[in-house]
């Protein structure tokens, strides 16, 4: 008897990941996290003590939330560093709330400061 082994078919170029090195962000945090944390091990940190200062590193280095490109970027260095364990599930949450707050505050701001009368629904004279 004999068995059909099936294959996966790799994917093409144009479906393929992109990698993490394609978001600036992400690689910025990612370089930071991993020099910080051979930096610790090379100076004879235990390597629990040393993730957790390369994981402040991370952190620190992470896009302010202004605007909505840093605020995507900063979602996706949460999203990276929870994935690599540079940050730890209960930070994630609040730091993926803070962003969700900054996008409805940034969503929030017209193009355009409103007039009182404009907010009122009153014609200006």
């Amino acid at each position: 008897m004999t068995e059909a082994i099936q294959t996966t078919p790799a994917p093409s170029e144009a479906r393929s990941l992109i990698p993490v090195t394609q978001n600036p962000a992400i690689a910025k945090c990612s370089r930071a996290w991993n020099n910080a944390y051979q930096k610790e091990i090379a100076n004879g940190t235990y390597e629990g003590s040393a993730a957790r200062i390369a994981g402040q590193v991370y952190r620190r280095l992470m896009p302010p939330l202004t605007g909505q490109e840093n605020i995507r970027d900063f979602i996706a260095c949460v999203a990276y560093g929870l994935l690599i364990g540079a940050i730890d599930q209960n930070c994630g949450s609040k730091l993926l709330y803070a962003a969700q707050v900054a996008h409805t505050t940034l969503r929030g701001q017209s193009a355009t400061p409103k007039t009182v009368a404009e907010l009122y629904g009153r014609a200006q004279p």
